[in-house]
């Protein structure tokens, strides 16, 4: 299985070769500085957005699969709690018969 950040790391060599790949596209493309300058500015935003929203979904599942987790921990505590209380019970009933007889 994959780990977490060697996807990572696989996204972001992917992502910045993208960058790179379309900054030099754009450079080598025939057309006036101005526009030149414009459609790399225009990328650069898209780019970013995009990054917002991956870096922001990234984050909400992370968030998600953390609530998650601690949701099951305090089950597993609250069903051990539980757990303990009735045994505590039982050898409460059991001194209190030895006691009796």
């Amino acid at each position: 299985m994959i780990s977490l950040n060697k996807t990572t790391g696989i996204f972001v060599s992917f992502l910045l070769g993208g960058v790179i790949g379309s900054a030099i596209a754009l450079l080598y493309a025939p057309m006036k500085g101005k526009y030149l300058r414009n459609d790399i500015s225009r990328k650069t935003n898209e780019l970013f957005e995009e990054g917002k929203k991956i870096s922001y979904d990234t984050w909400k599942d992370a968030k998600e699969k953390v609530e998650n987790t601690i949701d099951s921990a305090n089950d597993y505590l609250s069903t051990g709690i539980d757990k303990i209380a009735r045994k505590t019970e039982k050898v409460k009933d059991a001194i209190k018969s030895g006691f009796s007889a």
